[in-house]
């Protein structure tokens, strides 16, 4: 049914309705200038087919018994949603029992509300005035009206990533490294960037109905300033901690995005082929540290056996030295990744363990967020840098130089030492920093109140050695403000058998335990020195190898790596087309030869490390047989 070319009607909208819908929608048409199709509720098929002929701009609208809603509006080859888009994001957000499947239409078994073709007209007035934006959609209801802004969705079945999309048999191009201006005073955030802007991200991410964000919330029992993001579809809410609730909000949302980039929902991968196969172009699987045949046949290893002859899925990184493409295998590149629904991540929700593949069981250590490609590059870096220090320092259980928390003069590290203090712990910073030149501390609260918990540890890296000192005592400051779940019985068979440290929380809970209190404190009895001759002239330093550029930045600080040995790293760009849309980059650096953070002991990937090796020899650790102590690192 038609009235116009612009204006096109559902099978499912009545015959009667027709007089009082399709004439109220024709003035939208013209000030617009979309195509206008209007449905009784939510068809895909109808849907999918509105978006293939639109050849332009397109403007759904769905009538249900309470609601009409308008849009959105929705414009090829732009970063807005499309009607599909707004449907998955709705399920997802409101946990719908058919989040899963789009193609259960959804029919209003009555006739619309008699007040609604009157509501509409009105609300189509107010667009008249105030046009819809590309992107935004407009619900009209008995209770109110509101505008919803509709992100695309890597989901959608109308407009996202068709399978083919999805597969490749072709390097990509080489990636040189643009110049990217600094902050002046901060070498490793982009000046363009509006990413930790107040504001910046609520405003375009942020929706209690459509998400991606559903909402920010203040936590009110951490010892400090914190919110968490609450994104429907994420693996994990992000966490912001920082000096003021406004400024933890953007940090919130920055690391749940950072928690989406763990799986290749829209970017391509070249499966099915084996190591041999690939061998010139990829890099070697083995340098990435294996698991020992114990480790691999015990029954809490998550890990399947490979050779170079298993045929494995690969993702495409660039070598940073030079931009060379280099494929790296799929679930070391996304940590998130299940060869057993390798599409459609939310499969997880249904599927058992039966059927799961990893040949890499890891985690999110390396992966990081930016406003572009290389300044998520660089904090992956420090990332990584930290983890290896402190797993590093953890190994050798030999006593490091320690800063006097007395001498701290940054006040907000001062004020997370007295609260440590004021639960019963004593504070020790360690130096943690290693072969790699970056500052990297290691915060140890060891409680000297009461056996249980014994210790806690947490660590922090950056330019700016504060700052890696806040990050860290905020951390160990809620781990001993939060309310231990657990009881010292429960636990206590990890000491006799480390096996049953499974999860990251059991790590936690390994530390916790008094029986080994002895072992967290094998890095103490080391001198003492200043902030100052423990990481002399930085961030300096670093100011200076920029030239006041984030590429600068990023080329030194891999310069610190290749000084250590770890001349060859590859950068996985993780961005998929939620984030682009965002405005946030997300990678992963991939560095052959570094220790890897990973959880559960029968997952420590520590075999074929010839760094580790080397940095064990002469201490008391050198000739015990891998997996070593289960560390402490939360």
């Amino acid at each position: 049914m038609q009235t116009t070319d612009a204006i096109t009607a559902g099978p499912a909208l009545p015959p009667t309705a027709y007089d009082d819908w399709l004439p109220a929608l024709a003035p939208l048409a013209r000030a617009t200038g979309a195509t206008v199709s209007v449905n009784l509720g939510w068809d895909l098929t109808w849907e999918r087919d509105r978006v293939t002929r639109a050849g332009g701009p397109h403007l759904s609208v769905r009538v249900y018994d309470d609601e009409v809603m308008v849009g959105p509006l929705w414009v090829p080859d732009t970063a807005v949603g499309c009607a599909a888009c707004a449907e998955v994001r709705e399920r997802t957000v409101l946990d719908h029992p058919l989040v899963g499947d789009l193609t259960q239409a959804m029919r209003v078994p009555a006739g619309p509300a008699p007040l609604l073709p009157e509501l509409l007209r009105t609300g189509l007035d107010h667009l008249a005035a105030h046009p819809l934006a590309p992107g935004e959609a407009y619900s009209v209801t008995v209770r109110g009206t509101r505008r919803h802004r509709i992100a695309r969705s890597f989901h959608c079945p109308a407009c996202g990533p068709s399978r083919e999309d999805l597969t490749t048999t072709e390097a990509p191009a080489p990636r040189p490294l643009p110049s990217r201006p600094a902050v002046p005073g901060d070498a490793t955030r982009t000046a363009a960037s509006r990413l930790v802007e107040p504001g910046f991200l609520r405003d375009r991410l942020v929706d209690d109905r459509f998400g991606p964000v559903r909402a920010i919330l203040r936590e009110s029992h951490a010892p400090f300033a914190m919110s968490m993001a609450v994104v429907a579809d994420a693996p994990a809410m992000g966490h912001g901690r920082a000096r003021t609730f406004a400024e933890t909000e953007p940090v919130a949302v920055l690391e749940a995005y950072e928690r989406l980039g763990g799986y290749p929902y829209d970017i391509p991968l070249l499966t099915g082929r084996s190591y041999r196969e690939v061998a010139g172009q990829a890099v070697d699987p083995g340098s990435l540290g294996r698991y020992t045949a114990e480790q691999l046949a015990h029954p809490t290893s998550r890990a399947t056996p490979f050779t170079a002859d298993t045929p494995m899925d690969w993702a495409w990184g660039h070598d940073l030295a030079d931009g060379t493409p280099l494929l790296v295998p799929a679930d070391h590149a996304f940590y998130q990744y299940e060869y057993a629904f390798r599409r459609d991540r939310r499969a997880a929700r249904v599927a058992g363990a039966a059927n799961r593949r990893h040949y890499f069981f890891d985690c999110s250590s390396g992966c990081a967020v930016g406003a572009n490609h290389e300044e998520a590059a660089l904090h992956s870096l420090f990332e990584l840098a930290e983890r290896d220090a402190f797993l590093t320092s953890w190994y050798r259980a030999e006593p490091l130089p320690h800063i006097p928390v007395g001498t701290l003069t940054d006040p907000t590290s001062r004020a997370m030492v007295e609260l440590i203090r004021a639960r019963g712990y004593d504070v020790h910073l360690l130096v943690a920093t290693r072969d790699i030149g970056l500052p990297v501390v290691w915060v140890i609260a060891v409680n000297e109140k009461d056996p249980f918990p014994a210790t806690f540890s947490s660590a922090g890296s950056g330019a700016e050695p504060e700052s890696a000192i806040r990050g860290a005592l905020r951390e160990v400051a809620q781990l001993v403000t939060n309310p231990v779940d657990w009881t010292r019985e429960q636990v206590e068979r990890m000491v006799e058998d480390p096996w049953l440290v499974e999860e990251l929380e059991d790590h936690v809970r390994f530390s916790s335990i008094p029986e080994t209190r002895h072992r967290a404190l094998a890095g103490l009895g080391g001198p003492a020195v200043t902030l100052e001759e423990a990481f002399p002239d930085w961030p300096g330093r670093l100011e200076r190898a920029s030239g006041g550029d984030v590429r600068g930045t990023l080329r030194y600080v891999a310069s610190l790596f290749a000084d250590a040995g770890l001349d060859r790293i590859v950068v996985v760009d993780q961005t998929s087309r939620e984030h682009a849309d965002a405005g946030i980059a997300v990678a992963r650096a991939v560095v052959p030869g570094i220790v890897p953070m990973c959880f559960g002991h029968a997952q420590q990937r520590l075999d074929g490390l010839p760094r580790l090796r080397a940095a064990l020899r002469g201490t008391g650790q050198e000739h015990r047989a891998i997996p070593y102590d289960p560390h402490p690192f939360p």
